[in-house]
């Protein structure tokens, strides 16, 4: 393999797809020809986000880039950056996203784009439970309908975050489709071993290496539902934080304090179902068939089938509908609805 043909490549997230796992695993090992700048996450937070609006990349910034792509290159490697928040943050509807995808631009012109999405019910189920964990002190209904929604005073959470495709559109315009590689989130859970493959040929590495279990086991301990939603009312009382700006007590060793106390709350697994089942209703509400038409168009940039891991897929309206006889003889068309989705 050439030096010149390795690109550097930028993971973006979304959120809740498995970053943490992709970064200490896959993007981890030399060996395979990845390399990860030392304190990435640290670093990419100040060099991608923390800017004004109108605010330019210094020059000083983006050399280091270029050196770094360059250096890893000339030791065969591809370059990692790789932070879940390069996607923006759901909780502020992504506000930032399009700029972050213009500094990466300017810092490596030459990247490949790696993305994972995940089925928005599924999401929508992690990212509320993150977002408890992060602070946040909201109900499930209040944080997903605005107060005064037409008004934009200021970035809030947008259930436009997890239609993904504009974004990824946005990247495919800035980098080439063909340098933009889409991967279910589920694929990376049931065929891990394939999505690392795919990966490393997307990047242009050897596969030779790659280990059948080199994700290990993906399943993570969840907290205790009831321990989750009793941390959101206390967010609001003692933990003022920049999801509950308003909480009159700002006990910041809350979050290691309350993590200590997980075993008290094993015994109310009992009743997780229950609420699991609430929220998964309150989901269901707010989206319904919202994300069926931008899954379709997301369909198209990915080469894995998205109906099979429960993504809802509007029909496309040159599909043929089926037909059949009426009783009065004529043949008519039977409508099948507006969304399709997969079972099982």
């Amino acid at each position: 393999m050439s030096q010149q043909s390795i690109q550097p490549l930028v993971h973006i997230g979304f959120h809740k797809t498995a970053s943490t796992l992709l970064q200490r695993t896959l993007f981890a090992r030399s060996d395979l020809g990845f390399e990860r700048p030392g304190r990435d996450r640290v670093r990419l937070q100040a060099d991608f986000i923390r800017y004004g609006a109108f605010d330019e990349m210094e020059p000083k910034v983006i050399e280091a880039y270029h050196r770094l792509a360059y250096e890893a290159r000339t030791r065969g490697r591809t370059l990692v950056l790789s932070h879940e928040r390069l996607s923006g943050y759901p909780g502020s509807g992504g506000f930032d996203a399009r700029m972050i995808a213009d500094r990466v631009k300017t810092c490596l012109p030459d990247a490949r784009i790696l993305v994972f999405v995940r089925e928005q019910r599924s999401m929508l189920y992690s990212y509320y439970l993150q977002y408890i964990t992060d602070g946040g002190s909201l109900s499930f209904r209040r944080l997903t309908r605005p107060i005064q929604p037409k008004l934009f005073r200021k970035p809030e959470f947008d259930l436009r975050s997890f239609a993904y495709v504009p974004l990824i559109e946005y990247y495919r315009t800035l980098f080439g489709s063909e340098n933009v590689l889409v991967i279910p989130y589920e694929a990376l859970r049931g065929e891990s071993w394939r999505i690392a493959v795919e990966i490393a040929r997307f990047c242009g590495q050897s596969t030779a290496r790659i280990e059948a279990d080199i994700f290990g086991d993906m399943a993570n301990a969840s907290m205790p539902l009831m321990m989750q939603l009793l941390r959101r009312h206390l967010n609001g009382l003692i933990y003022r934080n920049q999801l509950s700006p308003h909480a009159p007590i700002a006990f910041n060793p809350f979050d290691r304090w309350y993590r200590r106390m997980r075993p008290l709350f094993e015994p109310t697994r009992l009743i997780d179902a229950p609420l699991r089942r609430r929220l998964k209703r309150q989901i269901e509400d707010v989206t319904g068939d919202r994300y069926a038409e931008s899954n379709l168009q997301l369909q198209r940039m990915t080469a894995h089938d998205l109906s099979r891991y429960g993504y809802r897929l509007s029909v496309p309206s040159s599909a043929p509908q089926p037909r059949t006889t009426a009783p009065n003889g004529n043949e008519v068309t039977v409508r099948t609805g507006t969304a399709l989705q997969a079972t099982g």
